[in-house]
């Protein structure tokens, strides 16, 4: 029988197919960093931008790199993930360790910026100000962060996808869960489903305003785009089904289908997948972002038409904000992810992991770089009209009293946030 009329299901490795992808879970985590990199030069840009604009033209320019860049690194980032799990089948203790860990880290090291450096410098001018007010205050700007294109704790997206695969793939050998009981323990998947849910309606009350999520627990959240969540539980739910579909086939055994999904025929006909699901995903998230933005103009329009324009654009364009806050709108770099998947592959390995550990680490540090940097320029070339702003606020020059000199400048801060 001629290999090219075996089908795929049969694929073994003495029987495998030639063509494999030539990226591996690496170059993934490589690329998604980079981006993420460069959606920061864009902020910085654009922020430079807004406080001394030139043309919009410049704006738009770098809100659409920080769109499209931004939106980038989380889906690459849990497709090698993916690869992970599905390379080191079985060994789920190792992968809680170590996405744990990476969440915990990266949530320290989060509040540890936040609280150090922001209560320094709100208690730097007014000493009044204490631990609750810094986390009230950051905890009201943080929603908005999700505009910038920075994933604040993709960890804890990782941590969750895991969690996702290890309660539809893992055995597990307590008496509770033996013989059909076992579906009891796949349904636990609701508990990450749940948990990415809850974030979003937190996200989108948050941003509505009708309470404010304290900084230290903001940093718990998950930061992908709701859609983006949603392909992947479909990956999860139809790689479980391809797996049963396959065992229950007449002389499969599971040493088989162990060595079928090693092959980089089943590899291909994963990438194929995963791709049909971005692409449904991407116009689904489009279409909807459009239908909300659309639905948004119409009925503020018509609410408000006693109101003057330029009022009712700025209703229209918070509303969206709010949106976009909460990841609608952000699927689209399912579309862009898709060429890069179809020359993936999960089976593709390397000789030295010590690497991977190295990649987020110089990842994190270029970020802090660019910010760093990035905003010390942005200061240092407005300072001398910030501090005539702040002179004038203190004296009471702009028809303000002194007293309310420092409600001015954190509402100057909050709108330099809003303006990212």
């Amino acid at each position: 029988m001629s290999s090219t009329r075996i089908k795929w299901r049969d694929r073994m490795p003495e029987n495998d197919i030639k063509y494999g992808g030539h990226l591996s879970y690496r170059h993934l985590r490589i690329i998604g960093w980079i981006c993420l990199v460069i959606a920061q030069v864009g902020v910085i840009l654009k922020l430079e931008a807004k406080l001394a604009p030139e043309t919009q033209q410049t704006i738009d320019i770098w809100n659409m790199v920080i769109t499209v860049i931004g939106s980038l690194p989380v889906p690459l980032f849990l497709l090698a993930n993916l690869s992970t799990i599905l390379q080191k089948r079985g060994n789920f203790k190792a992968l809680f360790i170590k996405y744990g860990a990476m969440a915990g880290g990266m949530f320290l090291l989060a509040n540890f910026i936040v609280f150090h450096y922001c209560f320094r410098t709100l208690h730097a001018f007014d000493n009044n100000i204490n631990w609750a007010d810094t986390a009230r205050i950051i905890g009201d700007m943080l929603p908005f962060l999700g505009k910038t294109g920075y994933t604040l704790n993709i960890f804890i997206d990782m941590l969750m996808v895991v969690l996702m695969f290890f309660f539809m793939n893992y055995e597990c050998r307590a008496k509770a869960f033996q013989g059909k009981r076992i579906i009891l323990f796949r349904l636990l998947i609701i508990l990450p489903i749940a948990y990415e849910v809850g974030a979003i309606f937190i996200k989108y009350f948050a941003t509505m305003g009708y309470f404010t999520i304290p900084s230290p627990l903001f940093f718990l959240l998950p930061s992908k785009p709701p859609l983006v969540f949603a392909a992947f539980v479909l990956i999860v739910i139809f790689l479980k089904v391809a797996e049963v579909r396959y065992l229950r086939r007449p002389g499969n055994t599971r040493e088989m289908y162990e060595r079928h999904i090693t092959t980089k025929a089943h590899a291909l006909k994963i990438s194929i997948l995963i791709s049909v699901i971005f692409a449904i995903l991407a116009f689904a998230d489009l279409a909807l972002f459009v239908g909300l933005a659309l639905s948004t103009i119409f009925r503020y329009t018509a609410e408000y038409a006693h109101l003057p324009q330029t009022e009712i654009d700025l209703l229209i364009s918070y509303r969206i904000s709010v949106f976009e806050s909460i990841g609608f709108g952000g699927a689209a770099g399912l579309f862009l992810a898709i060429p890069i998947v179809m020359l993936f592959s999960y089976t593709k390995t390397h000789s030295n992991p010590k690497v991977d550990i190295l990649i987020p680490i110089a990842g994190i540090a270029l970020i802090a770089v660019v910010l760093l940097e990035g905003f010390f320029q942005v200061i240092t070339l407005n300072l001398p009209n910030f501090l005539d702003k702040l002179r004038k606020a203190l004296e009471g020059d702009d028809g303000g009293e002194a007293p309310q000199a420092i409600s001015i400048l954190l509402s100057q801060v909050k709108d330099t946030i809003h303006l990212l």
